[in-house]
């Protein structure tokens, strides 16, 4: 041990001979007062109160918000980015990704050079025939080391972080997309549901007028009750149409307000954030899906994980140097450097029990990526046909609407001459309808596929605006 003529800091007490009472009274009293400086610990109720109270405040919070924060006024397309942006769990996600880069930083900074400092107060009581007396005093510390050799366990720690940073960016993805999707698809559906439920009040109403026409005319015998029964079962069947749409209405308002922050008026149709030629470009680039860089950033953590572990096998070399100052006057600055060499002989099993619980986890992951594979694969040829199946059908609707209003049209102008009855003209009138109905759904299951399809593939928050590069 090398002695240097350092002074160091210090404040000394000299109690007496031997220490005496008087010394070890202020030693009890030094620990009294440090052991009294620590804040007390929260108990069970304490902690469940403080529970409760947060619960209230978050819900106070989402009261306070449903005023309707996001203005619909610039259409679709600005309204929804906005309700995305303000959505809490997207607020979260965006964090948690902040969160994991940090946690690089913390992994690297292990591989550097580290330096921590100590000091004591207290006292020292050295026994002995020329050595009587107790020395209370502060003495401090410097210690500095640098890692030489962990045979890459640090490496694989950091990147086993970037890894999870990856994996949090994917999950913040694949959430704004999602939520990008079923923001949009709330605005979808109240528009689709309003639209055939006003088209259906509308028909309704016509149709009534004939089926008055039509008990005058079963009145005065001049059609049998038949033709009558036929036309009610039709108009029964409509009603119920009628209340299966304003229950499908009624949970789209509650998920437009849910996003939105208030139930809607009027809505615009649904302007195309994503056209057919985009959604299909992003089909073709499924390679950027979120939930498919996530497998694959997941399988690249568990594999740096594995070489952590087998990392642990390996011995661990550090080098070391610090400095101490005494805590009695007539001492001197100790200091020391040198070459610290860890390995650890046996351990029960565990370093390789970790190693095959790594592999395993690898082979998982593995698998998992490839079953996302597949499972984005079916996803997109199920949606990518699904849309040729509704761009096939659009004319076809098309035609058929203009058809059967062209029927309904010529039944109404030959009732007066006899060349066609109420009847047809009811049957007429209700197939116009149900064309027409057909085509409003269509035009919103086709919206909703294309977004679909670019939520899948990552690129509608892209599209939106959404700021994906976080």
């Amino acid at each position: 041990m090398t002695k240097t003529p350092n002074r160091p800091l210090r404040a000394r007490i000299t109690v007496g001979k031997r220490g005496g009472l008087a010394g070890k009274l202020i030693a009890v009293g030094i620990l009294s007062a440090v052991s009294g400086c620590g804040e007390r610990p929260a108990d069970l109720s304490e902690v469940s109160e403080a529970i409760t109270a947060s619960i209230a405040q978050t819900n106070a919070a989402q009261t306070g918000r449903s005023g309707g924060a996001v203005s619909l006024r610039n259409g679709v397309g600005p309204a929804v980015v906005q309700a995305v942006q303000a959505n809490d769990g997207y607020r979260a996600a965006v964090i948690a990704q902040a969160e994991a880069s940090a946690q690089i930083a913390i992994a690297q900074s292990m591989r550097a050079t580290q330096v921590s400092g100590n000091s004591t107060l207290g006292g020292l009581r050295e026994s002995g025939a020329s050595r009587g007396q107790t020395s209370i005093g502060a003495a401090v510390g410097v210690n500095v080391s640098h890692l030489l050799y962990d045979g890459g366990g640090s490496a694989a720690d950091v990147d086993i972080a970037t890894a999870q940073a990856l994996v949090m960016q994917s999950e913040r993805l694949a959430l704004e997309n999602d939520l990008t999707l079923q923001v949009a698809r709330a605005w979808t559906d109240v528009w689709q549901y309003d639209k055939r439920l006003l088209l259906l009040q509308t028909r309704t109403s016509e149709i009534d007028t004939l089926v008055a026409q039509i008990d005058r005319l079963a009145a005065n015998g001049m059609i049998d009750r038949a033709s009558v029964e036929s036309v009610r079962r039709q108009i029964a069947d409509i009603g119920l149409e009628a209340v299966r749409l304003s229950a499908d209405r009624d949970d789209a308002r509650i998920r437009f307000k849910r996003y939105f922050g208030a139930l809607p008026g009027p809505l615009a149709a649904p302007a195309e954030l994503i056209s057919v030629t985009q959604a299909r470009a992003a089909a073709r680039d499924w390679q950027q899906a979120p939930a498919l860089r996530r497998a694959a950033a997941e399988l690249l953590g568990a594999r740096s994980a594995l070489v952590s572990a087998q990392a642990a096998l390996r011995p661990r070399a550090v080098i070391q140097a610090g400095v101490q100052s005494p805590t009695s006057e007539g001492d001197s600055t100790d200091t020391s450097v040198g070459v610290a060499l860890e390995y650890t002989f046996g351990d029960g099993g565990r370093r390789r029990a970790q190693i095959d619980a790594a592999q395993a986890r690898v082979n998982m992951l593995d698998a998992q990526l490839g079953e996302a594979h597949a499972t984005l694969s079916t996803d997109l040829e199920t949606a990518l046909g699904r849309l040729a199946a509704i761009e096939q059908s659009m004319p076809l609707i098309d035609d058929q609407l203009r058809l059967s209003a062209a029927e309904a049209e010529t039944a109404r102008s030959q009732l007066a001459t006899g060349q066609s009855s109420i009847r047809q003209l009811v049957d007429a009138e209700i197939a116009s309808y149900r064309a027409r109905d057909r085509q409003i759904a269509m035009q919103a299951e086709k919206v909703n596929l294309q977004l679909a399809i670019a939520s899948l593939t990552g690129a509608l928050g892209r599209v939106v605006g959404l700021d994906s590069s976080e």
